[in-house]
């Protein structure tokens, strides 16, 4: 019932090739039969003889070709002082990364803080884009011990450390 009662129907632009299979009730107490559906010019007949699309009286090609949908730009992965950041050439998107380290993985914000050996990757993603290609990084932070995953500093790797990072991470510390 999305189009269910709109009084004030007067365009449907429908992209797909292939007829979408849709409830009958999509345009019920609608003025889809006075409106004009546009379509693909290889599919007119199709939307014609299949309902609903074939209560529009005026069924019409599209203009060019399906709408271009902009992509958001890949991002880059910053790190710097124990903290990681993204940015990203589209404005206002929002940053989904994945960080592999043990159990540790995905994030949703601009900035994450760690210490460790990490893989990161992110893409961005924004309302009425395609998303991002994803950026990958590999990132090794020493640490206060010089060995390599001891964030504590108290000479070992071990669940300690683990914990430490995932609460750096998550935010919790």
């Amino acid at each position: 019932m999305a189009f269910a009662g709109c009084q004030v129907l007067t365009d449907v632009f429908c992209y797909a090739v292939n007829v979408p299979e849709t409830e009958s009730d999509v345009f019920l107490y609608s003025s889809s039969d006075y409106a004009t559906l546009h379509v693909p010019d290889a599919s007119i007949n199709l939307y014609q003889s299949t309902a609903p699309w074939s209560g529009f009286e005026t069924v019409v090609r599209t203009e060019g070709s399906e709408p271009v949908i902009k992509k958001c730009a890949t991002p880059t992965i910053d790190y710097a002082d124990g903290k990681l950041s993204f940015s990203c050439e589209t404005e206002d998107v929002e940053f989904v990364s994945e960080i592999k380290y043990a159990d540790i993985s995905r994030f949703y914000s601009k900035d994450v803080n760690l210490a460790g050996k990490y893989t990161v990757k992110v893409y961005a993603k924004k309302a009425g884009y395609n998303n991002s290609d994803t950026a990958i990084k590999d990132i090794n932070m020493s640490s206060t011990s010089g060995i390599l995953g001891d964030v504590n500093g108290d000479g070992v790797v071990n669940a300690a450390d683990i914990v430490m990072i995932t609460n750096i991470i998550m935010g919790t510390k």
